[in-house]
């Protein structure tokens, strides 16, 4: 399949809201023309479409802890914003390209080196208050309307931008924009920079409702200029859909100075789940000890806290389980009731084949704690380290609940009933995994070898074939917009 093809086939999945074309006076009211012509839910359908297309194709993040925070500073944004539809989906992209990208139905996509590179929780939250404020001003929907006037190409490679940024590097990603931009009319441009500084003003009023700090929009935006001029060729990846000049970043202090000045404080969650990140994404453990192990006089205390943090994460990577617990004892005293730190010592434990003691701690904190998510995950590993697959079924069953499109927890419990030998049970957990990441054949299958096996649980039975019918409507309409992606390709080509 050449680029083209990708391009148009992914390209009805998603906005690239940066690059939306409409202009920047036209706010979305109740019983508008947008409206009419994509309602939130179907910008929600279309959120999801292409949420399974990009798991499918990224590599994606499962550390709980990690998705915890994020979810939690997200949603946090979210109430202070001004969006409608707040039903949000989270996929964090194992990257060290800086980027975050929102597409429409409430999907928020986050690299993780976003974390690399910003260097507080209020610059991390400006890029994202910035997201919020593309799908709040529903510059998906907008798009829509105004697409009337462009050409079916320009469209299609805008919309499929992001998603070859995320899923192929920035090289790829970088021609398709580059190609567009081309094709583009000087008006959609600037109506793409309009749509730019309506997020950022929206943007910017969600950090205030939110009590972080306005002005980190422009700090952030600076460092990126920054970044962008030593990046020579290679242009960070999140600067190729969200331009940032000297006149932008002056909008963005000139906006910030209407507030008053206050001292905000910093985030010792945020710098915990920075070094977290530096260690995780690093491919040989032993570097991440030395790197950890290097100490600046710059150093804040949270700062110093998260860096004796990442280099007791990186111990245990390589096995030095002692060293790692002559570090975290201090901060278990001084923080006794943080669950990174929690975490950390039932890794240690873990690591050691101290499996009874990690348990024993993990449930101590899941009574005060009840239905923590990196907690509830970390207890059923454990519980399966020392045999004991049908209690860790129970756990998991019931996160299911809660998290019910969450692939991770639908992965791991598919291992948890094969460990249980519950063999319908495994077929069916992985189809949910397999629906959640777009493998839709995948999971079908799944669901057609657990029927023969639940022939006397009507019950189950009736909740397969259901779930059948639900997959078979999605495999419809996938091949559906696939012919009219080619149709739309052999115009083009003629």
């Amino acid at each position: 399949m050449n680029r083209l093809s990708v391009i148009l086939i992914v390209g009805t999945l998603l906005a690239p809201v940066s690059l939306l074309a409409a202009p920047p006076q036209e706010l979305p009211v109740i019983g508008d023309t947008t409206s009419g012509l994509i309602s939130l839910d179907m910008e929600r359908e279309l959120g999801q479409a292409f949420l399974r297309s990009l798991r499918s194709q990224a590599p994606t993040v499962s550390d709980a802890l990690l998705k915890d925070y994020l979810e939690f500073l997200i949603y946090r944004l979210a109430y202070h914003s001004q969006l409608q539809d707040r039903r949000l989906d989270l996929v964090v992209i194992d990257s060290p390209q800086l980027n975050a990208f929102a597409a429409p139905g409430g999907i928020i996509g986050i690299n993780l080196g976003l974390f690399i590179h910003a260097e507080t929780e209020n610059e991390f939250s400006a890029i994202l208050a910035h997201e919020l404020a593309h799908l709040s001003q529903r510059h998906f929907a907008r798009q829509v309307d105004s697409s009337r006037r462009s050409t079916l190409t320009v469209l299609a490679g805008l919309l499929a931008s992001i998603i070859l940024i995320s899923t192929t590097g920035g090289d790829a990603g970088l021609a398709a924009i580059t190609a567009s931009q081309a094709l583009a009319q000087q008006s959609a441009l600037r109506h793409s920079r309009g749509r730019e500084a309506e997020a950022d003003r929206v943007g910017m009023l969600t950090l205030v409702e939110a009590d972080k700090d306005p002005r980190a929009m422009a700090y952030m935006f600076e460092q990126l200029a920054k970044l962008n001029r030593y990046a020579g060729e290679r242009m960070p990846e999140f600067l190729m859909t969200h331009p940032v000049t000297q006149s932008r970043i002056a909008d963005s202090y000139n906006q910030s100075n209407q507030y008053p000045v206050k001292k905000f404080d910093q985030s010792l969650d945020y710098q915990l789940m920075k070094a977290r990140v530096l260690v995780l994404q690093e491919k040989y453990p032993q570097n991440s000890v030395k790197q950890m192990q290097q100490v600046s006089t710059l150093e804040r205390h949270f700062q110093k806290i998260a860096r004796q943090y990442g280099l007791l994460l990186a111990l245990t990577r390589v096995n030095r389980t002692e060293e790692a617990v002559e570090l975290l004892r201090p901060l278990l005293d001084e923080f006794p009731g943080k669950i990174a730190f929690i975490l950390a010592q039932t890794d240690i434990d873990l690591a050691a084949q101290r499996y009874q003691q990690a348990i024993a701690m993990l449930e101590k904190h899941l009574k005060i704690n009840p239905d923590n998510f990196p907690l509830t995950m970390q207890y059923a590993e454990a519980l399966l380290k020392v045999d004991k697959p049908d209690q860790a079924e129970y756990v998991l069953e019931k996160l299911t609940a809660t998290r019910p499109t969450d692939p991770d927890v639908w992965y791991l419990l598919a291992e948890t009933y094969g460990l249980a030998d519950n063999i319908p049970g495994v077929h069916q957990a992985r189809a949910e995994f397999f629906l959640l990441t777009g493998r839709l054949d995948q999971a079908a299958k799944q669901l057609r070898f657990a029927l023969p096996l639940v022939v006397d649980n009507f019950q189950i039975t009736a909740r397969i074939n259901e779930r059948l019918l639900d997959i078979s409507k999605l495999q419809h309409n996938s091949r559906k917009q696939a012919g009219k992606n080619q149709q739309r390709e052999l115009a083009i080509s003629r």
